[in-house]
């Protein structure tokens, strides 16, 4: 009896290890493991299912033509870390984590300007907390046409672990063609 229940047991082992196909990363970044609740689950019909807080993205994971991931400093004074889809059609699609900048070295003007909008960014969520916490949820805005493109669609993360867990996402069904729900 005993050795049917070890041979169950290892029988059970390794057909779960073997659900994870080949080439699928099951860590995250810096090698660590990834837990259950921020995972994506694949799908069987072929679409890459973003679910935000700031709306719904899906796109057939055989029509993205590139994915990137770059950060850049804007304008002095934010930190921007930004997914970019590319596909064969006019929308660009852009996913983005900001935070205020602070420049490792640099003039005290700088280090003033970022104190002053870290203390305002931190009183303005105090108060919008009191009233809704809905306020304090980042928010995509736009100018037109100064700074974003009619056919452009934009989310932001609130956090950056959740802006790399979603590119792990994309990649993962870039690189298989495999659909995949993924969620803030």
């Amino acid at each position: 009896m005993k050795t049917l229940l070890t041979v169950l047991t290892l029988f059970f082992t390794a057909s779960l290890h073997a659900q994870t196909a080949p080439g699928q990363n099951t860590t995250g970044q810096g090698g660590q493991q990834q837990s259950q609740g921020q995972a994506d689950e694949p799908t069987r019909d072929g679409l890459w299912d973003g679910r935000f807080s700031g709306g719904n993205y899906i796109v057939r994971c055989n029509s993205i033509i590139a994915l990137s991931k770059h950060e850049y400093i804007s304008d002095g004074v934010a930190r921007v870390v930004e997914v970019n889809l590319t596909l064969n059609s006019a929308q660009v699609v852009r996913f983005y984590f900001l935070e205020a900048y602070k420049p490792e070295t640099g003039s005290s003007t700088v280090g003033a300007g970022t104190a002053a909008l870290e203390r305002a960014k931190g009183m303005f969520e105090q108060a919008a907390g009191r009233v809704s916490p809905e306020l304090t949820t980042p928010k995509v805005v736009k100018n037109y046409p100064a700074s974003t493109h009619s056919h452009t669609v934009e989310f932001v993360l609130k956090e950056e672990a959740r802006l790399n867990a979603m590119f792990q996402s994309l990649e993962r069904g870039f690189r298989t063609g495999q659909g995949r729900v993924w969620k803030e």
